[in-house]
């Protein structure tokens, strides 16, 4: 491996540690998961040899693993008052909706809620919503 791609592979290592971070914040154990699993990945391919199209299709897997975290996950909380599931859709996650890989999002909508009763999950509770759907 060249240094420039050794030295891509470092930056990436502590860019997904950093976004693995952000994302899982005030989780103790997703975060120590995420550490170890992020550990074991580069762990597995640090004498990696071979032509430089594998090489930099290794690196591009880093840079879409840490598109992954920041903008491709939702993360929701459970509110125990309320035995809801909060979740919050930021701007980031809207940048993942492009035409070639997402078409559209399906709204959370209080028939979704209907369909998980009796699973012993949370229901969902729609608390507020942007579209013309008012259930």
């Amino acid at each position: 491996m060249s240094s420039s791609a050794a030295l891509r592979a470092i930056s990436g290592y502590r860019r997904l540690f950093r976004a693995s971070r952000h994302l899982f914040t005030g989780d103790e154990r997703a975060l120590r998961e995420s550490r170890i699993a992020i550990r074991a990945e580069f762990d597995k391919s640090k004498n990696v040899t071979g032509p430089p199209e594998h090489i930099e299709g290794l690196l591009q897997m880093i840079d879409e693993a840490e598109d992954m975290l920041l903008h491709g996950i939702v993360r929701g909380e459970l509110n125990r008052e309320r035995n809801v599931v909060e979740v919050k859709i930021g701007p980031e996650h809207e940048t993942r909706m492009d035409n070639e890989t997402m078409t559209h999002l399906d709204p959370i909508t209080s028939e979704t809620g209907k369909q998980m009763d009796g699973s012993g999950k949370p229901k969902i509770e729609i608390t507020k919503t942007s579209g013309t759907d008012q259930r």
